[in-house]
């Protein structure tokens, strides 16, 4: 968790890869992963998750299309990302320990984000992007994506004037979102502790000093669904109603709105030039989709983005777009659902097997899921956030198969168990 946070300044390269440290321990701890998934399958107990084999199936049609779509040079692209989410989920699959190993290491990214929250602060309270210009002073890594609008203080870095808050991260929005989902596992898993309460405050302070206004969005959504759980502790059918609500809001505005995204993101208050912005994102790249459907256009296609008034750049705004026009609508379909098939076993917040800290976390995991499918309709994810897609993905996989194994190990324990004096 540690090597995630690492600044991209640190990375290195291995011939023409750059890989960061937190790549290389992902690509031993998935050998590692790989063998203890074979012990355990030789030994039976393996649960299978839906995720267990979308995800592998997800990174073979990533690198399939970019080779498709850009030969050698694409299937060394996608490769490296392909390995890097299969790895992580795999990792975090399999390699946690059976006694509580979860809930340890999201109390331990609760503590870390703390961290990270103050090093980002350091960003509007410097006027600069302190992290990055800390990292280029000793290591001479720059970038021009960074330098150039940095020189003349754009939008991208700065609002109204301020800095806005990155830290390690490699832009303020993946800070926003990363801030949200570590607030909405903290809230909902140590709700009864002062970790839990503060991790999410000093999160929402690290959204506000990001500037960006779609992961505050996220965080309202993710803590909305957080009390709503905490306040409806014997309503079962919590899940449903939002659902059920969901897709009544998106049926009217699909049907009645002329540009349905910009709709659903005005009535999300995010403001109108932020709206009209992902419209025309929608409205450029939804053809060129559309245009290649089965295979994308490549990890660097070119599509004519220049065709919108509205577009400055080829930046494209919105996870599950940019991923069908690199891997066609399959490569999106596979990673919208292995994420979402993580939970596809069921609620398991009620599990007998499970500890107290554990179900909340379950359902943390879950709610982070959805803030996650949400957000990749405006925000894109790469980097830090392109890892912990795989890791909290992973983690809620796991918990699914604890509270399984351990309810099939109840009655065999049982069984073992001495009626009359309760020794085993």
């Amino acid at each position: 968790m540690v090597a995630i946070f690492l600044p991209e300044g640190l990375s290195f390269f291995v011939g023409d890869f750059r890989l960061s440290v937190a790549r290389v321990l992902i690509f031993c701890s998935f050998i590692a992963a790989l063998q203890q998934l074979g012990q355990r399958l030789g030994a039976r107990t393996v649960v299978c998750v839906p995720s267990d084999i979308l995800a592998p199936l997800a990174g073979v049609w990533m690198m399939l299309a970019a080779t498709v779509t850009d030969g050698p040079a694409g299937f060394k692209g996608a490769g490296i990302e392909a390995l890097t989410f299969v790895g992580a989920y795999l990792t975090f699959r399999f390699l946690l320990g059976p006694v509580d190993s979860s809930v340890r290491i999201a109390r331990f990214s609760c503590k870390l984000m703390i961290l990270i929250v103050g090093i980002a602060l350091l960003d509007p309270l410097s006027d600069k992007l302190f992290t990055y210009e800390f990292i280029k002073g000793i290591t001479g890594y720059t970038k021009l994506s960074y330098d150039g609008p940095l020189a003349i203080r754009a939008d991208t870095f700065y609002r109204d004037g301020v800095a806005r808050a990155m830290g390690p991260l490699e832009h303020s929005i993946l800070f926003g979102a990363v801030c949200v989902w570590f607030g909405v596992v903290a809230f909902t898993t140590f709700r009864h502790q002062a970790l839990g309460w503060g991790v999410a405050g000093i999160a929402l302070i690290g959204v506000w000093f990001s500037q960006a206004r779609s992961p505050l969005l996220a965080y309202l959504i993710g803590f909305a669904l957080a009390s709503f759980y905490a306040a409806s502790p014997r309503f079962t059918a919590r899940w449903k109603l939002v659902g059920l609500c969901v897709t009544a809001l998106l049926l009217v505005v699909f049907t009645f709105s002329g540009s349905p995204v910009a709709t659903l993101v005005r009535l999300s208050g995010v403001s109108p030039e932020a709206a009209w912005a992902r419209q025309a994102i929608w409205d450029t790249g939804g053809p060129v989709v559309l245009g290649s459907p089965i295979f994308g256009i490549g990890l660097n296609g070119d599509w004519n983005w220049q065709s919108h008034g509205a577009l400055v750049s080829s930046s494209v705004d919105a996870f599950w777009l940019a991923t069908a026009m690199s891997y066609g609508i399959p490569g999106s379909a596979l990673i919208l659902l292995t994420i979402a098939s993580a939970c596809w076993l069921g609620s398991i917040d009620k599990s007998p097997s499970l500890t107290s800290e554990e179900r909340r976390l379950s359902v943390a995991l879950g709610i982070v899921i959805t803030t996650i499918a949400f957000l990749g309709f405006i925000v894109h994810f790469w980097g830090i956030c392109w890892i912990l897609i795989a890791v909290f993905t992973g983690m809620r996989a796991n918990l699914a198969e604890t509270a399984i194994l351990r309810d099939r190990a109840a009655p065999a324990a049982q069984t073992r168990c001495d009626p009359i004096s309760g020794g085993i």
